[in-house]
């Protein structure tokens, strides 16, 4: 079996439900009741006798509202191929439930990308599940609450505590009530603030490093009532380079449930153009006709603004010292600009990395290096795509030293170049933005030659620069 990244990816991402797994757990706890979470439980269900969800945001009290826990929960939120393959993988049938209680299905006959404004070609692996973040989660929470092994508890987590160098229990409040939970195996899945680098030094472990790259992005988002009469697309999305005199780094709109839009602009820096109502329409009448039509409806509430700091990456699995009987998913791990919609799917990823370590047969008195390997594979994947494009825009991008990093560079610009132009050339790129392909897709000799040819790069400095794309 090989371990390179683009091999291991190839195995995350299958779509195989997994069956006959072993039961070695008593009681495992996940911390944290998001979609990592949820999906980390039901992975932990076919392992476990017990699995206790401690989440601080009790369900019944928000009667699907945004989770307090969830600041971005209001944005515009679409679910990849690689996010619905790997919930479709462990909860069969979710999609269809998904469609028939309200989500919208957006295939490539009903979706439009654009970059400056010009039309993308339409590429048949683009089949996204659009809907409101609440709506999706709350299915899932409900298919896992579902599993007779599964429970939630509502719950503040405060720490760990660790026994023979594993964690041994999960401390958490209830109220003016504090509870110590002895558990067999805990992940955690408490998102971006998650405290688990203070957690780590109270006992006595290494913090990790965290690497960051700060992109002071702002999202501004708006719902708007949805005509049962528009017959075009029902997902767009529309980015701008920096160059392009327009104001924004992008928009996204999304048909959702209850015959509604969701609409997001997205711009660098602390521009206050959109916030709104009038000047939030004004803008997304500047823009494609699937955000003209969508503005054409009447306003649902206000709004929302988000802000993204940075992107962030925990390196966990670089630590010389961990304690065993801990895994960490989601947010927890990376998170990225959520601009490019991968954290859900990488969510989900990161729950079939924890299905293979599971299922492996691993040693629980060691720490978990397995998984944490698996996830850096996935992490990378996205990271890769988000960053990249965000250090290019933001003049912070390192520029190829060697030859083999400028050739490299040569060929994923003539791969990017041509992707909006070409069906197998933009298929090949989306399905790495889709969560479906490693990057190292990109460099397939056929692809860069086709994407070069389709780029109207001569003969001669193609056969210049070929050789960069032979062994990888």
């Amino acid at each position: 079996m090989s371990n390179s990244p683009a091999a291991v990816f190839e195995r995350l991402t299958t779509g195989v439900t997994p069956v006959d797994s072993k039961v070695h757990l008593g009681t495992a706890c996940v911390l944290g009741g998001g979609v990592a979470g949820l999906v980390a439980a039901r992975v932990l269900a076919d392992h476990a006798d017990r699995v206790v969800i401690i989440e601080p945001d009790h369900p019944d009290a928000l009667n699907g509202a945004v989770r307090p826990g969830v600041p971005q929960g209001y944005q515009v939120h679409l679910l990849l191929p690689g996010g619905r393959a790997q919930l479709e993988r462990f909860f069969p049938g979710v999609v269809a439930q998904a469609l028939a209680e309200g989500a919208v299905s957006c295939g490539p006959e009903h979706t439009a990308t654009y970059l400056d404004d010009v039309y993308q070609i339409a590429t048949p692996n683009a089949e996204f599940v659009a809907s409101s973040r609440p709506f999706l989660e709350s299915l899932i929470q409900r298919r896992t609450l579902a599993l007779p092994n599964v429970e939630l508890v509502s719950g503040r987590v405060t720490g760990l505590r660790y026994e023979r160098g594993a964690v041994e229990s999960v401390r958490y409040a209830i109220g003016g009530d504090h509870v110590v939970a002895p558990a067999d195996f805990v992940v955690d899945a408490t998102g971006r603030g998650s405290r688990l680098p203070d957690w780590l030094e109270q006992g006595g472990w290494p913090r990790p490093e965290t690497e960051r790259l700060p992109i002071d992005i702002r999202y501004l988002s708006a719902r708007y009532t949805r005509s049962i009469d528009w017959d075009g697309p029902l997902s767009g999305i529309s980015r701008y380079s920096p160059q392009f005199p327009k104001g924004i780094a992008g928009a996204a709109v999304n048909a959702i449930e209850n015959q509604q839009w969701a609409v997001m602009l997205a711009h660098f820096g602390n521009a206050a153009e959109g916030r709104t109502p009038d000047e939030f329409a004004a803008r997304c009448r500047e823009l494609p006709p699937i955000f003209q039509e969508a503005v054409r409806g009447e306003l649902v509430g206000e709004v929302v603004p988000y802000r993204h700091p940075d992107s962030r990456w925990r390196h966990f699995e670089a630590l010389d010292r961990f304690p065993a009987r801990l895994a960490i998913v989601g947010d927890a791990v990376a998170s990225f600009n959520p601009v490019y919609g991968q954290g859900m799917s990488s969510a989900a990823l990161h729950a079939s990395c924890l299905s293979e370590y599971l299922r492996s047969g691993p040693d629980l008195e060691s720490p978990a290096r397995h998984l944490l390997e698996l996830e850096k594979v996935v992490v990378e994947t996205a990271w890769q795509t988000s960053t990249a494009g965000d250090a290019v825009r933001l003049g912070v991008a390192a520029p190829p030293v060697t030859e083999p990093e400028r050739r490299r560079a040569w060929a994923v610009r003539q791969v990017r170049d041509a992707a909006g132009r070409d069906e197998q050339v933009g298929t090949a790129l989306r399905a790495v933005g889709f969560m479906t392909a490693h990057p190292a897709s990109l460099m397939a000799p056929e692809l860069v030659l086709r994407a070069a040819r389709v780029n109207g790069v001569p003969e001669e400095q193609i056969r210049q620069e070929y050789a960069m794309t032979e062994p990888m």
